[in-house]
């Protein structure tokens, strides 16, 4: 793994949703990009992508203009995989996510690169150790560096990799937090960690509704109003070391509550047509007359103040 002052150009690979971002991540940062692409319309669209989200945020006063400029200068689009990889220091895969085609790719980046230049994948629940499975040439510096969308944003990212060198996860590790991100490290585990507590609330948010508990606006308005002004700022201990006089007391006083109080929570194995038309007629009114490329920008806005305000207050 090379040391985070040698990482100079990173190949980016995948021009969607995902990868563009990441180019606004590492070029804003002062890292050379080789963004690639197979032909079509996502290449055809990849530097205004990386472009808009450079000026979202100059717009948005994290970066300035004369950043924009710098960074765009920076990125660099390809249509081939290996013209791509030519001299990267640090790999970011973000294809679709099928086994197969990251299989059949992680085998040609790591037969293209050298054994020294960490490949990260972008996916956001299939285990590293199987995309890993065909490679040959230094399997160890494959790791999962799943981001959370979109990660130019958002920060947060999780890095894991079962059979990975130790030394491989904690260099993607250092070059993330001097990017600006906030990983964390993980054992491989379905879905990693941030997938796993959203889908464990999206459950009982679909039960709610479901079960006419509430409405669509009511789970909406608990997020929200309630527990997302924590969750900014506080996590699920930090709540609970708020909510008592410490964490430990917390944690013990409210064990029968929290573990027998709730035996079942709401889960749903199925839901039909019917329920889909009836949340998005109870989510509809929720956007405020927004289509839904207003509502993506009103929601990146707020993010984006939000994780201003955080890095202004710690």
């Amino acid at each position: 793994m090379k040391k985070v002052s040698d990482i100079k150009k990173v190949a980016v690979l995948g021009c969607g949703f995902i990868g563009f971002s990441w180019a606004v991540v590492f070029s804003r940062n002062g890292i050379e990009v080789n963004l690639y692409n197979r032909p079509g319309k996502s290449y055809d669209m990849a530097l205004e992508k990386v472009r808009g989200g450079l000026e979202f945020l100059a717009t948005e006063g994290m970066i300035t203009q004369e950043t924009v400029e710098e960074a765009m200068g920076r990125v660099h689009l390809f249509d081939t995989l290996e013209a791509a990889l030519e001299g990267a220091d640090y790999v970011q895969e973000c294809f679709p996510e099928d086994l197969a085609l990251k299989q059949d790719s992680y085998k040609k980046i790591s037969d293209l690169t050298a054994a020294d230049v960490a490949i990260g994948s972008s996916c956001s629940g299939l285990r590293i150790s199987d995309i890993a499975a065909k490679v040959t040439n230094y399997p160890e510096r494959c790791i999962v560096a799943h981001p959370t969308n979109p990660p130019h944003l958002i920060p947060f990212m999780e890095i894991s990799g079962d059979n990975a060198a130790m030394e491989v996860k904690e260099g993607v590790y250092q070059f993330m937090e001097a990017v600006g991100q906030k990983p964390i490290l993980c054992k491989e585990v379905y879905a990693y960690v941030l997938n796993r507590l959203q889908l464990a609330l999206i459950q009982e948010a679909l039960y709610l509704v479901k079960e006419d508990i509430c409405t669509v606006e009511g789970v909406e308005r608990a997020i929200t109003d309630g527990l997302g002004l924590r969750w900014a700022f506080t996590g699920p201990y930090g709540v609970e070391e708020l909510n008592s006089a410490t964490l430990e007391e917390g944690l013990k006083k409210y064990k029968e509550y929290m573990l027998l109080g709730f035996p079942q929570l709401g889960k749903i194995s199925e839901y039909d047509d019917g329920f889909v038309e009836k949340a998005v007629a109870g989510f509809k009114p929720q956007m405020k007359g927004k289509t839904h490329e207003e509502y993506l920008l009103w929601r990146d806005q707020m993010v984006t103040r939000t994780r201003i305000l955080k890095n202004n207050n710690q």
